[in-house]
């Protein structure tokens, strides 16, 4: 073989490469704001998970205290509806004292 074209084919070989190279950085380069928006579409898709994962903590809790109060407002509604009963014949002392407790446990168990 021929000196001439050993170096012919390793100028050529080089060549391809450079070239490969080249294609090879111009298509990450056209990938580059694809993985970019891949990486923010991943960061706000686990911040919002976070923050509604918060959210519903508060709802529960939220909702906890409603029913709370609404049993307290059943209770509190069942002694004064006691209280009227006695005030207006004077009877219903078992309804009274039942009541009465029923408060005193609700306030004591809250």
């Amino acid at each position: 073989m021929d000196f001439n074209l050993i170096v012919v084919i390793v100028a050529f070989l080089v060549s391809v490469f450079n070239l490969w190279d080249k294609v090879d950085a111009r298509i990450k380069q056209s990938k580059e704001p694809t993985k970019a928006l891949e990486t923010r579409i991943e960061n706000l898709e686990t911040l919002t998970r976070q923050r509604f994962s918060a959210y519903d903590d508060h709802f529960d809790n939220d909702l906890k205290r409603i029913k709370s109060i609404e049993e307290g407002n059943k209770v509190m509604q069942k002694a004064m509806l006691a209280l009227l009963k006695h005030a207006i014949d004077g009877n219903e002392t078992e309804a009274l004292q039942k009541a009465s407790n029923d408060l005193q446990n609700y306030l004591i168990e809250r």
